[in-house]
């Protein structure tokens, strides 16, 4: 009996931090992702990684969903304990008779009882486990699903974020070989203080807006590379997205029905509802009177030796688990309410995603067309300041609003792709597997 107990060995927290210190330490297991896009991409970090490619290393290496994942064993294990059998009991007494004289002998006796109120309420308890193991799993499933998303968004960002500074470079260094002309051309005569000052604050301006795009793309590399698991100084060669994401239209009614068997947040919802089904059956069920069996033998002071059954019945006058019951059934009308808000949300935020992705693409258009012809303007206007034909504040409004309509541009695509990731979010877009 001792040989078959569990023994009790202590495990130490760890003492340093465990971030990988190369692409190359992340290990990549493609047959568990939940998706078949990423199960099947190719991995190869010599050609630059994609969004695909850094979502498959942020479900395999992202820390939070290493700790996530040992709730599988917990669910596991609450299963296992709801379907064992309760225990029988062994009572056993001793009855030393102090006086009577010497005819008297020790009595005492030995019983085994059992609680048959377990064997009732065995299966629910057991229904209740696996339903929540079910639960479990599947938000396990949506964490991943929002890791891959949290994922495309920042490779989104970094790659935006690259091309906004190389635009700002590009302006700094032309509006500050300008300034160093002006104040020359100043010096002569030739130009006032007037165009050199507005020289200096186009360059000023144009500096500081780049300095703050170098803090923000810090943040978001440093946001990767927390998420991939890696050490701050490991290289991430990434892949931008190119231009604007191919237009969505409406999802079909088929497959906004089909949602709450898609979405794995509201899957895991409808598990843990199913769980707390259980849950209600199992206190009904414990209702009825508690019903404890036992044989006994026993053996008196004379030397009688008796062999009896006993039987204790609890009578349910004034509690009957109606308590219980109460919250139960509670529990379940809140989860059934949080269940339906969800479901509501869900195709609220579908349709405002819609519309704002319409409104942003209608912009995105008018700004392509207009583009071609204020590159031709600042062109022209380049070789007109050249000549002297345009003042210096001309030729710099032309400059700044083609710089301005070029980032405006890049904020359009990243905006217009992080509506598609939302999309794809509520959607379970590419869809995750039953």
């Amino acid at each position: 009996m001792l040989s078959a107990c569990a023994t009790y060995r202590p495990e130490p927290l760890p003492r340093s931090a465990d971030l990988a210190p190369a692409i190359t330490d992340l290990k990549v297991a493609a047959q568990s992702f939940p998706l078949p896009s990423l199960r099947h991409h190719p991995f190869d970090v010599a050609d630059g990684l994609d969004w695909i490619e850094i979502a498959m290393l942020a479900v395999a290496n992202n820390p939070l969903l290493k700790a996530a994942r040992m709730q599988r064993g917990e669910a596991s294990a609450q299963v296992y304990a709801a379907g064992l059998l309760p225990d029988p009991q062994l009572s056993a007494s001793l009855d030393h008779p102090t006086n009577g004289g010497s005819e008297r002998v020790a009595g005492g006796g030995i019983g085994l009882g059992y609680d048959f109120q377990g064997l009732i309420t065995r299966s629910a308890g057991v229904a209740a486990g696996k339903a929540a193991q079910r639960q479990v799993d599947l938000v396990l499933l949506w964490q991943e699903w929002q890791v891959i998303q949290q994922a495309r968004q920042l490779t989104l960002q970094i790659g935006n974020a690259v091309a906004r500074r190389a635009l700002l470079e590009e302006a700094e260094d032309r509006f500050a070989r300008q300034y160093r002309r002006a104040r020359t051309l100043m010096a002569q005569g030739e130009l006032t203080l007037e165009d050199v000052g507005a020289q200096a604050a186009a360059w000023f301006e144009t500096s500081h807006r780049l300095s703050r795009l170098r803090q923000e793309l810090q943040r978001g590399q440093a946001e990767l590379h927390a998420l991939l698991g890696l050490a701050p100084d490991v290289r991430l060669p990434l892949i931008s997205l190119a231009g604007a994401p191919p237009a969505r239209s409406a999802p079909p009614v088929p497959v906004l029905t089909a949602l709450p068997r898609r979405r794995p947040d509201l899957r895991a919802l409808r598990a843990g509802y199913q769980s707390q089904e259980q849950r209600v059956r199992k206190a009904i069920l414990a209702q009825f009177p508690l019903l404890d069996m036992g044989f006994t033998r026993d053996r008196d002071t004379d030397g009688l030796y008796t062999t009896g059954v006993g039987i204790t019945l609890n009578l349910p006058l004034f509690s009957g688990n109606r308590g219980r019951i109460a919250i139960e059934r509670a529990t379940r009308a809140r989860l059934r309410a949080e269940y339906q808000a969800r479901l509501d949300q869900t195709r609220s935020d579908i349709a405002r995603l819609l519309d704002r992705q319409r409104l942003l693409r209608e912009r995105y258009r008018r700004l392509q067309r207009h583009l071609p012809e204020l590159a031709s303007l600042v062109t022209a206007a380049r070789q007109a300041y050249r000549r002297g034909d345009l003042t210096a504040l001309g030729w710099l409004n032309l400059e700044k609003t083609w710089l301005d309509r070029r980032l405006e541009r890049l904020a359009l695509e990243q905006a217009l792709w992080q509506g598609r990731i939302a999309l794809d979010t509520l959607l379970a877009w590419p869809e995750t597997e039953e």
